[in-house]
């Protein structure tokens, strides 16, 4: 009999763990099922984005879990207004329960929308706390229920998948916009609060602008921060934008590089403009932003294959001899773009030859007025009588100059070169005019035989 006892007890043993092991699964069961784990949850996440939120309820199949949805509000220190997500599905590490560790190899949602809110430069005060957090953390400690001995602490994560999103900003924020369809994937560096992010596909609308397909979109998320590594646009007629830098909506910062790529000039231009000037835009711009400055864009434009034209006749006839639009051999210009303005310095146009503009632009909301040198070639000026005289007065690098006075609205813009032109060609027509008057008077004078005195 007592031979047996080790078996008996092996047995019993076995027997006692296996039970130890059902009623521990159990216990966590119950609580990912619970309410208790959904606020859990959702405080986790309100701790990484600042969004305080509720899951529906969760449903456990083995080492799965799913909730049909996510709900959340952004709090007053968090760049999001609301935040959407459905038809969410976690894998689980169960190995990592045992030491009260929740890790999460892999979420995947299948459709998120986000909502970010408008821009406010002043500083959000911090609501005290009336009770300590180790004062908390005691009470809480004293009426927890038992089974809060075995469930999860801390929370990890893997790797997050969003099939479908739909991000939305305000007008504040770059004229407002959207992106729609688009993929995201996240992968936690371990040990660190960063996120690796990359996304394919979907649509970019920005302000009125036409959209702009994602080809690929590099970045870096972290709790106060987004670094973008790379993210590159394409248009849908030709061309691309490629972004990168930071934007910190902690300290309502944004430092990012915006290089454009062969983008059709029309789709930037106002349609009474269209047909004016066309070409492949080029530039190197920078997007900032700070606590003391609002947001602003500047940097250096250029056109290849730039083609001006259609300008109003007489100006037409000036600048080239005729009404047909002439190739650019050199069009470039600073841009700086804020909230209340949009100016363009250091313009130089130029048809090598032909004509040459240089200057600046300003246009405020839906007025432009600027100055302009426009240099001609002298002997385009042969057309226009009195132009040489009494308008393009000054000679430098081979052209004669007069200056151009731009006023009026983007839609119907006016310069004032067209009517000076036609006063001078009208003075210079008069004054030959009484020229050839007074030369033919003076010549019958001449052939007039003398009087013949009685």
């Amino acid at each position: 009999m007592y031979k047996k006892l080790p078996y008996v007890f092996s047995i019993a043993l076995f027997l006692g763990l296996g039970i130890i092991i059902v009623a521990f699964l159990s216990i966590i069961n119950f609580y990912l099922s619970s309410q208790g784990f959904r606020d859990f949850l959702s405080q986790k996440i309100q701790n990484i984005i600042q969004v305080k939120g509720q899951f529906s309820p969760i449903y456990i199949q083995g080492n799965s879990l799913s909730a049909q949805k996510y709900q959340g509000y952004g709090e007053p220190s968090s760049p999001i207004k609301e935040i959407e997500a459905s038809s969410i599905d976690c894998q689980l590490l169960l190995r990592k329960l045992f030491s009260r560790l929740l890790y999460i190899q892999e979420l995947k949602v299948e459709n998120l929308q986000v909502q970010f809110k408008e821009q406010d430069l002043t500083p959000q005060p911090s609501s005290p706390s009336l009770v300590s957090p180790s004062t908390l953390k005691e009470k809480e400690e004293k009426t927890a229920p038992f089974y809060k001995n075995f469930v999860p602490r801390k929370v990890e994560w893997g790797r997050i998948i969003i099939q479908n999103s739909l991000i939305r900003w305000p007008k504040s924020i770059a004229g407002g916009g959207r992106l729609e369809n688009a993929a995201l994937e996240l992968d936690k560096s371990e040990g660190t609060d960063i996120w690796i992010g990359r996304g394919t596909g979907g649509n970019l609308y920005i302000s009125s602008y036409p959209p702009f397909k994602v080809k690929e979109l590099f970045f870096k998320l972290f709790s106060d921060h987004c670094y973008i590594q790379r993210l590159v646009l394409l248009n849908e007629q030709k061309g691309e934008v490629e972004l990168s830098g930071r934007w910190n909506w902690k300290n309502k910062e944004k430092n990012i590089e915006i290089h454009l790529k062969a983008l059709p000039l029309p789709l930037f231009l106002p349609p009474s403009w269209k047909g004016k000037i066309d070409g492949n835009l080029y530039g190197k711009t920078f997007l900032c932003e700070s606590r003391s400055m609002e947001t602003s864009l500047e940097g250096e434009i250029h056109l290849e294959n730039g083609l001006i034209g259609e300008l109003p006749l007489l100006a037409s006839m000036a600048l080239f001899g005729t009404k047909n639009t002439v190739p650019l051999d050199l069009a470039k210009a600073d841009l700086f773009v804020s909230k209340s303005k949009t100016e363009f310095n250091h313009i130089t146009l130029e048809a090598r030859g032909k004509m040459k503009l240089e200057g600046q632009i300003e246009i405020e909301g839906d007025q432009i007025r600027g100055q302009l040198l426009a240099g001609l070639n002298p002997k385009q000026l042969e057309l226009l009588p009195g132009a040489k005289q009494k308008v393009f007065v000054q000679e430098k690098e081979g052209y004669q100059w007069a200056t151009v006075n731009i006023s009026g609205s983007v839609e119907d813009p006016k310069e004032d070169l067209t009517p000076r032109l036609t006063a001078a060609a009208e003075a210079a027509l008069k004054e030959s005019a009484s020229q050839i008057l007074k030369s033919t008077l003076d010549f019958l004078k001449k052939i007039q035989p003398p009087n013949s005195s009685p």
